[in-house]
């Protein structure tokens, strides 16, 4: 299996983290394991920095709606909020 980027590592465990179902045994894999090649891709990367970076991007209301839903996945996975 070919190894994800950053940015696909991030989304890979936001998607485990806000759907349980995927978390142990779904398609995409174990999400601990999945926490742990984003932990090892970016050892720094948080919840908090990952929101800061959104946010900088855009106010846009819908984008920040949207952009909550991944952190609220994140979070959900176990990364680390600070």
């Amino acid at each position: 299996m070919q190894a994800l980027d950053q940015s696909e590592q991030i989304g890979l465990v936001a998607v485990c983290g806000s759907d349980f179902s995927l978390w142990s045994h779904g398609p995409i894999g174990n999400g601990a394991a999945n926490v742990a090649e984003l932990n090892a891709i970016r050892p720094d990367f948080t919840v908090q920095w990952f929101h800061q970076m959104g946010y900088a991007r855009s106010n846009n209301p819908q984008f920040r709606r949207e952009y909550d839903d991944i952190l609220d996945g994140l979070r959900k996975a176990g990364v680390r909020e600070q």
